[in-house]
Parts: structure tokens; C-alpha cells; sequence
């Protein structure tokens, strides 16, 4: 995990996105893994959240919502056991820079047809922004319903349109937005709670595909 860099990204607002971001970092956090979270945002999502009284429980953090923010990442990212870099939610130099620098990218995704469309259009920003790069990234299911038709029809029509997923998703939970009001994650606030669950074994997928890729690259 040392060193590396792991970029939220989605042209489409409303996605998750930055509470994917978040909770990762946070998570990461409390594992002791010393993560640094940049909001890369021009609306500033994250230090918002951060200005609220848990202060996502002290994660180290950096606002930096301009294309040069690649070469900060380069910078910074040795001396964090990972870094996590929240994107803006529209197509953007901001978001090509920040991807040009990333180990992995998720791309957060709402179970319904107009989000799985603008998806789409996120992984070919992905893969024409930065030439010669191949990068690892996943789609990850959102605001999921558990056991609902949409949900389950998505999953398989990405997995038929041979777009990687992760096996884990994050539910719709109300636990996101409480913990959210005081400036906080669920793995702060409800630490046993399904919410904390799923971002767990989310953080694990993540953390598996980080230490494949560097093995390869070795």
C-alpha cells in the first residue's frame, strides 16, 4: 500500500463519489495506514465535511482543485501509506491530472440506466486522457437497493459490457448522511454497523488490487 494513490473519479454529480472517498480514507486511517485525502473539487466537498465538528476523525488532508494537483500528488504520495484524491463531478483537466498519477481508479456508479450511460463516458475519459497509460480501475455499484431488480440488472449489464466491478457495493444507508452531519464516517461513528461493513470490504478489494499491481510492477 506504501505510496500508493488511489483516484475517486465520475463525470456524473450525485454518484458518491466524495463519500466513497471519505470513508476509504478514514477507514484506511484507523487501520493506521496514515492515508492523505485531496480535495481535488472546485466545490470543496471534502474539507467541508472536514469543517465539521469530527473533522473526519484527524485524516490528513490537502484542497488543491487546479491541473497541476498531479505533481503535488507525486510529491506527497511517498509519505502516506496511500493517497486518496476526491475529483471533480464533470469532465475536467483537474480530473485527467489526477488520474494520470493514480495506481487505482474507482469510479463510483448509481444502480440506474442514465448513471450506467454518463459511467461510460467517465471510462473513456480514463482511458484516452493520458496516453500510454494503462490504468486499473473498477466500477463501484452505489446507492444500491440489496436484492432489487435495478441493482441486480446493472451489475450484470456492466459485467456483459466488460466493465471490471467490485464484488462489494455501498448500499443506500442513512448511516452515510448521519455520520456525514457531524463530520464523520461510519467506521467513526458506528464502527460494528453493516454501513462500516461494506466500506471495509470495499477498502479490502482495493487494498488486494494495490498490492497486485505492485507485484506486477516490481
Amino acid at each position: 500500500m506504501s505510496g500508493s494513490v488511489v483516484t475517486i473519479a465520475s463525470l456524473k454529480g450525485g454518484s458518491g463519489k466524495t463519500t466513497l472517498a471519505c470513508c476509504l480514507a478514514v477507514h484506511w486511517h484507523l487501520k493506521g495506514y496514515k492515508p492523505l485525502l485531496i480535495d481535488a473539487d472546485p466545490q470543496k466537498s471534502v474539507m467541508r465535511l472536514a469543517d465539521r465538528d469530527q473533522a473526519l476523525g484527524g485524516v490528513e488532508l490537502l484542497e488543491q482543485a487546479d491541473p497541476n494537483v498531479w505533481n503535488t500528488i507525486k510529491q506527497q504520495s511517498g509519505a502516506h501509506g496511500v493517497t486518496v484524491v476526491d475529483t471533480p463531478g464533470f469532465d475536467s483537466d483537474i480530473t485527467v491530472a489526477a488520474l494520470a498519477v493514480a495506481d487505482l481508479v474507482l469510479i463510483p456508479v448509481k444502480a440506474s440506466p442514465l448513471d450506467v450511460d454518463r459511467m461510460m463516458d467517465t471510462v473513456k475519459t480514463l482511458m484516452s486522457g493520458v496516453k500510454g497509460w494503462a490504468p486499473t480501475f473498477r466500477c463501484v455499484l452505489t446507492q444500491t437497493i440489496r436484492g432489487s431488480v435495478i441493482s441486480r440488472h446493472v451489475r450484470a449489464e456492466l459485467e456483459e459490457g466488460g466493465f471490471p466491478l467490485l464484488a462489494n457495493d455501498m448500499p443506500n444507508r442513512v448511516a452515510y448522511a448521519e455520520a456525514g452531519l457531524f463530520g464523520a464516517t461510519p467506521s467513526m461513528t458506528m464502527p460494528d454497523s453493516p454501513a462500516s461493513q461494506d466500506i471495509s470490504a470495499i477498502a479490502t478489494e482495493a487494498e488486494a488490487l494495490l498490492a497486485t499491481k505492485k507485484a506486477l510492477t516490481a
